[in-house]
């Protein structure tokens, strides 16, 4: 369990996040409990020294990456800790949230996984004709 102590204009809020969850569900929690107006928000994060540990993402003092945003907190070291944040309110930014779609257009499918129509053959004629088949 993380604890992530907001505070914005003289007021701390208290939230807590399972490892499982991401940034942007965070984000999305303090949107809703501030009743903001914006879509999207800018994490800055006020540790007093970066969090490292080995193959783990940084969590450095400052505005965090929007890149960082779909990770969960698994990828840090941050279980069982407890970090002061701010936020600034960010209106031109929309998040990419991932959808995932059957098969998009113009992607690349192996022939034996295709879903092709069959050509339908015009079998009006005859083979026995002479007319239309004429002997060699």
């Amino acid at each position: 369990m993380i604890t992530f102590i907001i505070q914005k204009d003289d007021n701390d809020k208290t939230f807590e996040c399972n490892t499982s969850e991401t940034l942007l569900e965070l984000k999305k929690k303090i949107i809703k409990e501030y009743n903001l107006d914006c879509k999207y928000i800018d994490i800055i994060s006020n540790v007093e020294r970066p969090i490292r540990s080995l193959g783990k993402f940084n969590f450095d003092k400052g505005l965090l990456p929007i890149t960082l945003d779909n990770y969960p907190f698994d990828r840090y070291d941050l279980d069982g800790r407890t970090i002061h944040i701010t936020f600034k309110e960010n209106n031109e930014y929309v998040p990419i949230i991932k959808k995932n779609k059957g098969n998009v257009e113009g992607m690349y499918v192996p022939p034996g996984q295709r879903n092709d129509t069959k050509i339908e053959v015009d079998d009006s004629f005859n083979i026995n004709d002479e007319n239309e088949f004429p002997a060699l």
